[in-house]
């Protein structure tokens, strides 16, 4: 932006789960606006086996191509690519991850270690919104009404027919059906089925149960099982930039078209869901909405940024679903729209995104912190 230094900025996309599409296209959003801010980018890509790519350096290069294009296999470990970036000068590491890897604490916990600044939340915020079930546990504590639901335990035999009826009658006696099933640590609607009876959910089982339950000693794997929370969708983001200064954005009302909800093809496919932003509430529904988005960010410490979704019931009352501490960041996604009707482009917020994370790290190097 004008008057201030441009920085070089490594933006890391892709990565090894089912989100990885959806980060290459942030990835490549990103790149292109933040050569708009005045910024040096230089695309980063982790590989689907694990391994890091550098790209090219995009500063004078026309960005007319973006994700996979920029990469070509010249790959390596994740430690020799942090070092080349430090030797390069790179100010900042733009995390446009999505998904386990990316925003469970993972590479937050690694940039830390490696005294790089990064942006998005830090380690603790990233790795608690990330599990589900953790989260709802959080949001019941701070008195946030969350859809009810359970996690799918261990069972003994998870090829068991028996297993599964006899898991469905218990819970359906506490959470009658429709069930929703969804992965305890993955985003983008990867995964969710809706169900609407003990034999859908027995047929579902009997063709996805052996990956429902959760894998002894790995944290946060598995499925849990929710409610479904009839009302409006919306949607609403919080930013953060300096601490203690919350500004909550213009609400957005989602609206699937051929979904029952707002799955991954309502999502990622071009007309399926109509987004109103802002959306269409009064006055007091809007100042809730936000107020109600701005406690979730500080009870997770979600700065710099965070995008609550929320269901607006037909009495009235709010639910909280999920809290996305790195939510898509293309040019047609939720935040990025709602930021636009707050008046402020994406090369301002992208690079408003950088300077925070290079403050965050100057900060923790001052008081002597990892």
């Amino acid at each position: 932006m004008a008057g201030k230094k441009p920085r070089m900025v490594g933006v890391v996309m892709g990565g090894i789960c089912g989100e990885r599409d959806v980060s290459l296209s942030t990835g490549a959003c990103v790149v292109s606006n933040l050569l708009s801010a005045g910024h040096a980018p230089t695309p980063v890509c982790i590989h689907a086996d694990g391994s890091w790519e550098i790209g090219p350096r995009l500063a004078d290069l026309p960005v007319d191509r973006g994700g996979e294009d920029w990469f070509h296999g010249d790959s390596t470990t994740a430690r020799d690519a942090t070092g080349l970036l430090v030797s390069q000068g790179v100010d900042c590491i733009f995390n446009a991850l999505h998904g386990p890897g990316g925003e469970d604490g993972t590479i937050q916990g690694f940039l830390r270690v490696a005294g790089m600044p990064f942006t998005g939340p830090d380690v603790t915020p990233a790795a608690l919104t990330m599990d589900k079930a953790l989260t709802k546990a959080v949001l019941d504590q701070a008195g946030v009404r969350t859809p009810r639901g359970f996690e799918i335990p261990i069972l003994t035999d998870a090829r068991s027919e028996e297993s599964w009826g006899a898991l469905a009658l218990e819970m359906s006696a506490k959470l009658p059906f429709p069930w929703i099933v969804k992965p305890n640590c993955l985003g983008s609607s990867v995964g969710i089925q809706l169900l609407q009876s003990i034999e859908e959910f027995l047929s579902a089982a009997a063709a996805n149960g052996s990956h429902w339950c959760p894998s002894p000693g790995l944290a946060g794997s598995g499925f849990i099982v929710e409610e479904l929370v009839e009302g409006r969708e919306l949607t609403c983001g919080v930013l953060e930039l300096r601490q203690g200064d919350l500004k909550a954005l213009p609400p957005v009302e989602i609206r699937p078209k051929s979904s029952e909800f707002f799955d991954y093809q309502a999502k990622y496919t071009p007309g399926a869901t109509e987004e109103i932003c802002p959306a269409q509430l009064d006055e007091d529904t809007t100042r809730a909405v936000q107020e109600l988005a701005i406690l979730v960010h500080k009870t997770f410490h979600c700065d710099p940024l965070s995008r609550t979704d929320i269901f607006l019931t037909e009495e009235g009352e709010l639910v909280a679903l999920e809290i996305n501490t790195l939510p898509g960041m293309t040019e047609t996604s939720l935040i990025p729209q709602s930021a636009l009707a707050a008046g402020i482009s994406l090369p301002e917020l992208f690079d408003q995104l950088v300077s925070h994370a290079i403050q965050r790290e100057a900060m923790r190097k001052a008081v002597g912190t990892l």
